[in-house]
Order: C-alpha cells, then sequence, then structure tokens
C-alpha cells in the first residue's frame, strides 16, 4: 500500500513538472508591445485641423434662451408711464422713441362702449359665436367697454377687416382713429426673450391701441 501511494505522488510531480516546463510564458513584451520610436513623428498644425473634435456636450433638456429687440408703442401721455412701469416689474430695460402725430396715428375696428362691463363680456361672446376669435374689452375711461376687433397703422387694413367682420353678420362693428394724441412715445426694448414676449402681448387689452413688434437691433 505505502509503495502505491509513494508511486501516485510521484506520477503526480513528474506531470506538475511536465505542464509548467511547456506553458508559453506570457512576458510584457507580448502583454504590451515596446514602442517603435522611428514610427513616431509630429502631427502638423493642417492635420490636427482635421482631426475630429469631441463636441460638448449640452444639458438635456434645456434649449438655449433667444434674445431679440421689439418696439412697443405708441403710448400716450397718460399710458406711457404705466407702459414703463410694466418694463421695470419684468426687469427690461427700454429707450422713448418720440413719435409725430402721423406716425401715431393707428386706426381700429370695434363695437361701440356698452353701459356695463356684463353687457360686454355678454357681446364678446357673441362674438366668438359668429366667428370673430380676437376681441378685447377696453378699460380706458375714454373707450371704457367698448370691444376692440383690431388696430392697424394701416387704414386699408382697418377697412378690411371691417368688410370681413361684416359678411360674419357683425353689423355693429365700426372703424375710426384710435389714437392721434400730441405726444406720442414709443419704447424700444433690447435683448428680451420669448416668454417676456408672451407676457407684454397678453396685457393688450391695458393698452388698446398699442403694438408689440420685432426690430432690428440697433
Amino acid at each position: 500500500m505505502k509503495l502505491l501511494v509513494l508511486i501516485l505522488l510521484l506520477l503526480n510531480a513528474v506531470l506538475f513538472a511536465y505542464f509548467n516546463v511547456n506553458k508559453p510564458q506570457q512576458t510584457a513584451s507580448t502583454i504590451n508591445p515596446p514602442i517603435q520610436p522611428e514610427k513616431l513623428r509630429l502631427l502638423t498644425p493642417a492635420e490636427l485641423e482635421t482631426m475630429p473634435r469631441k463636441q460638448p456636450e449640452q444639458a438635456q433638456g434645456l434649449q438655449p434662451v433667444e434674445f431679440s429687440c421689439y418696439e412697443w408703442g405708441s403710448f400716450s401721455a397718460a399710458s406711457l408711464e404705466r407702459a414703463r412701469e410694466t418694463l421695470t416689474r419684468l426687469s427690461l430695460d427700454a429707450t422713448l422713441m418720440e413719435k409725430s402725430p402721423q406716425e401715431a396715428t393707428r386706426y381700429w375696428v370695434y363695437l361701440p362702449q356698452s353701459r356695463t362691463l356684463q353687457q360686454a363680456q355678454a357681446r364678446v361672446q357673441q362674438l366668438r359665436r359668429q366667428g370673430v376669435e380676437e376681441s378685447f374689452v377696453v378699460f380706458e375711461p375714454q373707450w371704457r367697454y367698448a370691444i376692440s376687433l383690431g388696430v392697424f397703422k394701416d387704414e386699408q387694413l382697418a377697412a378690411k377687416l371691417l368688410e370681413e367682420i361684416k359678411k360674419k353678420g357683425v353689423t355693429s362693428a365700426v372703424k375710426g382713429v384710435r389714437n392721434q394724441e400730441q405726444g406720442q412715445t414709443s419704447l424700444l426694448i433690447s435683448n428680451m426673450s420669448l416668454d417676456k414676449v408672451v407676457e407684454i402681448s397678453k396685457l393688450k387689452p391695458d393698452f388698446p391701441g398699442s403694438e408689440l413688434k420685432q426690430v432690428t437691433c440697433q
């Protein structure tokens, strides 16, 4: 029995030595090939320019904010201060632009004043049923509870709208001069984002006859 155990141990030792001697040895040269200096060269500036570059990653879900210049007006002396207060509240700066009476004149299509706000609001609902979507109640003392259907610099455009409105059955609509006062002023707003444009556009009923239009930045 002892002899058998001894033979088995000797056989295991021989097999272990055999497989380790014939196993291929991995050297550093096979894992990491040696650097060959003769094959290295510096790239020229022109070659560097043609190399692909990794573009900076933009934050997901964030869109670049666009800014533009707008002209808002024109305003009489009575409404100019309120307009400037509105821009201050929105953290916007503006430059005053004086307008001549001819430049400031606006024509509008409107329904004459109602006696009460409730009557004016009922007329607005009726207009919508007749297919007139754009209308709002005016709160200026001079035109309180009238309903504005559109304001234009060009009288011909106002006349065209009046014709279209009457075809829809709104026979009480009229066209007239919206403002022709002296001292009309516009506000030139620089670097205004689109969200601020939307906010000012919603204030149209508070500033009847005013127009917000995009202009070339100076």
